[in-house]
């Protein structure tokens, strides 16, 4: 998959990348929001990897304009996002679903759940198991 990391942490961000390219997939790194709305524009992602709290605009914020700009030109296939966010208390869920977002990953990142989320994302959207998100949503 073409894969969008949206995370402004290094160790994060290294963590993420190296797992993310050792399974094949090629990922592209913002540092906040600013910086993933310019890449999607320029990209064809399938999916982003979008932290909620971010310097310049957070994950909210930013999901909220990709979002907008998706219906603005009518795309076939919005890109999904799963917001990456280390809160993981009551409201946040419905926080994450209001701005636009797919899932929902808390951190710290486990490898086998991130790896799961995005071969399930993977797959055609009629095989898709949204099961696949209620643990975490």
């Amino acid at each position: 998959m073409n894969i969008l990391l949206a995370e402004d942490n290094l160790i994060n961000q290294k963590f993420a990348l190296r797992a993310l390219e050792m399974k094949g997939h090629n990922v592209k790194v913002a540092n906040n929001g600013v910086e993933a709305i310019n890449l999607w524009e320029n990209h064809d992602f399938e999916l982003i990897l979008m932290d909620v709290q971010m310097p310049q605009m957070d994950g909210l914020e930013a999901t909220r304009q990709i979002r907008a700009k998706e219906l603005a030109c009518n795309a076939d296939q919005p890109t999904l996002i799963v917001a990456m966010t280390a809160h993981a208390m009551k409201g946040d869920r419905e926080k994450c679903l209001t701005a636009g977002m797919d899932g929902y990953l808390t951190k710290p990142i486990r490898p086998t759940r991130l790896f799961s989320i995005v071969e399930e994302l993977a797959k055609p959207t009629s095989e898709r198991s949204l099961e696949i998100f209620s643990d975490e949503f």
